[in-house]
């Protein structure tokens, strides 16, 4: 008995194939990176651009803009490879003392009213792969 019990244990403490069953087990995750890291870095680069595109309209209203519609024909030409479904909106708005105000008119207690311009941008991004609709929204404060 102690004999088969040694040949038994020769057989299966043998070391030919461990290679290959260590590489059985590590190409599903390398397959899973190679397959997926397009989408990611496609998706990363369209969120960049989706930012960038938001800027360039912030950077509209910031030096003296007031045309909503100029402001989202700026972001929107500054959105390089957008997706076919892109978005862009801009917005308007003043607030006196913290409730809605309206912009070119003086507040009830005459003082200025704060000017605010937000942007918003929303698309699919990534790939056949990995893929997800992104929304941002960015609001800087005017004067």
């Amino acid at each position: 008995m102690n004999n088969s019990l040694r040949r038994l244990w020769a057989r299966f403490s043998s070391s030919s194939g461990v290679a290959a069953v260590e590489f059985a087990l590590v190409l599903p995750i390398l397959a899973a990176i190679v397959i997926t890291l397009p989408d990611l870095s496609q998706a990363a680069m369209s969120v960049m651009q989706m930012e960038g595109a938001a800027r360039a309209s912030i950077q509209y209203a910031m030096g003296g803009g007031t045309d909503m519609s100029q402001a989202q024909t700026i972001g929107l030409q500054a959105w390089t490879n957008k997706p076919s479904n892109a978005a862009l909106s801009s917005s308007l708005s003043c607030q006196c003392a913290g409730a809605a105000g309206t912009c070119g008119q003086s507040c009830p207690d005459g003082s200025i009213p704060q000017t605010f311009f937000s942007v918003t941008a929303s698309g699919h991004m990534g790939g056949p792969v990995i893929s997800f609709d992104k929304s941002i929204t960015r609001t800087v404060r005017l004067q």
